[in-house]
């Protein structure tokens, strides 16, 4: 009887320790996209402030260029879904209560590149404490949804 338990033991320890030390978080895996795509923070802000860009053509081929990268990652379906949820928000905190569901769609993936891409929206999301800063970012998400309609095979 006492062998049972230990050999119960010695299977699931080796199991948790090898998924702490290659799962990174979202605040992580959002990091090294906003690195790649948005390392000018003032180009990353303006994805806040559309309206008063003086480079909005610059944030907008940075967008692109992103969404190019991970347009193959997360079907249209997916993400028309997340920004259907996004556009009936009304102020922030709803934003906010979106983003268990980023979680959730991340998590079902088994493709890295779908974390990441879910990750740097929920990042965007974090950002997001106005509602100037809601309806730039509801723009925001139109130009990923528009260029993941033209780069997405599916």
């Amino acid at each position: 009887m006492n062998s049972s338990p230990k050999n119960f033991q010695r299977t699931q320890a080796p199991m948790n320790k090898s998924k702490k030390g290659k799962s990174p978080s979202l605040h992580e895996l959002a990091g090294e996209v906003k690195m790649n795509f948005f390392a000018d923070e003032n180009l990353y802000n303006d994805l806040f402030a559309l309206e008063s860009s003086k480079q909005l053509d610059k944030v907008f081929n940075q967008l692109e260029l992103m969404v190019k990268e991970y347009a193959g990652s997360v079907t249209s379906s997916q993400l028309r879904n997340v920004y259907a949820k996004i556009v009936k928000t009304k102020n922030p905190n709803d934003l906010k209560l979106l983003r268990p569901n980023l979680a959730y769609i991340a998590a079902r993936q088994d493709n890295f590149k779908a974390k990441k891409f879910m990750a740097f929206i929920d990042l965007l999301i974090q950002q997001v404490d106005s509602p100037d800063k809601l309806q730039s970012f509801k723009k925001t998400m139109e130009a990923i949804v528009a260029y993941h309609k033209f780069y997405a095979k599916n």
